[in-house]
């Protein structure tokens, strides 16, 4: 495999928290998909397209970056070879449908099977009928044993002609300087990337008058922003488009909330789907100390002492001087190493907060210095011992264990060692 963007940070020589969300009784909430396992890591989601049979489509879309594919040279040019598997199972954990899938990535430049922005980008269709299933989507490289798995969960609902039929809530990026639509299987947001663009179906009768409303709420059911419209049904299925920016919200998970009032009756339909903003100038850039002391685990010690002795007033060129001495391949338009920190720090943010900032943990740090481990080996809490993770890193030829002490969920770095 192509050494990884997640290896570039320069190393200064000097408990993933559990999600609740406030949730009315009877409301769809759709979690997304966990982060993928093992040795190849990729994004995969899921919709359903249902139909008045009761038969429907799952539409399931996954996103690959190029430096997680293993290139191998092939004539004039490099080639990637892998497979995709996508498996239903029942609320029985039986099989109903599955499929797979054989593809090959070209690239005519080395450089590019490196790269963190380049991805592949699919769509695949399974069959199924009305009810709720675990989705298992299993990537495979054909030239190594390298294999990453996502699972996630999704429903096809039934629908008639009598109600409102609310489909699964579909989350896009706009790209490109056309700002085009393409889904977005990791739901995940940020500075290079601020508006959440989302896709709702709508299933009524034509004519139907109601009140769509759409938000973005915090885990806690606070609202953060809202639109809301009076929409007459213009056919059967009609998709509604809505956009949000992130860049006034913090770091963290966020629930877009769909919910579907006919004006002729009280029955409302309501959904919500999580997403997460990763980067954030809110999260970044407002606190020059703190700013410090986060740039301080990839940063040399002269970086540091540059980035200090700056004026307030010269802050800002400091800053980007810095961005730019770290630039690993400056003849691309955006800056790897920056890119990078602060998706580590958003997502060190995310999952390992306890009583203190997540970065400020041994585990974000470890992991804004290191990236995601290769591998990880867990002991759960148990009624003599203590809790345990052990993350390797091979590249690196080394591990490192944290234990928590208290059962807080607060673990601390207790050795590194070479592996």
């Amino acid at each position: 495999m192509s050494s990884r963007t997640t290896r570039f940070l320069t190393i200064l020589p000097v408990a993933v928290v559990l999600l609740t969300a406030v949730v009315a009784p009877g409301q769809m909430m759709d979690m997304g998909s966990a982060p993928s396992l093992g040795g190849i890591r990729f994004a995969a989601d899921a919709w359903a397209t249902p139909v008045l049979s009761g038969d429907g489509t799952v539409v399931v879309s996954y996103a690959v970056a190029y430096d997680e594919l293993l290139f191998l040279k092939h004539e004039a040019l490099f080639r990637a070879r892998y497979e995709v598997t996508a498996i239903l199972y029942d609320e029985d954990g039986k099989q109903v449908t599955g499929d797979s899938w054989r593809r090959e990535v070209h690239v005519d430049e080395y450089r590019k099977t490196n790269s963190r922005r380049l991805t592949v980008r699919e769509e695949l269709d399974l069959k199924a009928g009305t009810g709720r299933y675990r989705l298992k989507v299993e990537l495979r490289s054909l030239d190594t044993r390298s294999t990453g798995v996502v699972e996630t969960m999704v429903e096809v609902p039934e629908i008639s002609h009598d109600g409102v039929t609310l489909g699964t809530i579909i989350f896009e990026h706009e790209v490109g300087a056309d700002l085009s639509a393409v889904l977005n299987p990791a739901r995940e947001y940020g500075e290079d990337d601020p508006i959440v663009r989302l896709r709702v179906p709508v299933y009524a009768a034509p004519g139907l008058a109601y009140e769509l409303d759409v938000a973005i709420e915090t885990t806690d059911g606070h609202v953060q922003k809202s639109l809301t419209d009076t929409i007459a049904q213009s056919a059967f299925l009609t998709e509604h488009l809505r956009s949000f920016s992130v860049l006034d919200l913090e770091v963290g998970n966020y629930f877009a909330r769909v919910r579907v009032s006919p004006l002729s009756d009280n029955d409302r339909v309501v959904k919500r789907a999580r997403f997460r903003v990763v980067t954030s100038p809110k999260s970044w850039g407002q606190d020059f100390e703190k700013m410090i002391a986060q740039i301080s685990y990839v940063a040399t010690r002269d970086d540091v002492e540059r980035l200090l002795d700056a004026p307030p007033e010269r802050r800002d060129d400091a800053w980007e001087a810095f961005w730019a001495r770290n630039d690993p391949d400056p003849a691309t338009e955006w800056n790897e190493f920056k890119d990078e920190f602060l998706r580590r720090l958003g997502e060190a943010n995310l999952r390992f907060r306890s009583i203190v900032a997540g970065w400020q943990t041994d585990m974000g740090r470890i992991y804004i210095q290191h990236g995601e481990p290769d591998d990880i080996d867990a002991q759960p809490i148990g009624r003599l011992l203590n809790s345990w993770e052990t993350w390797y890193y091979y590249e690196e030829h080394t591990k490192f264990i944290f234990v928590d002490r208290e059962g807080f969920g607060e673990y601390r770095l207790v050795e590194t060692s070479r592996i």
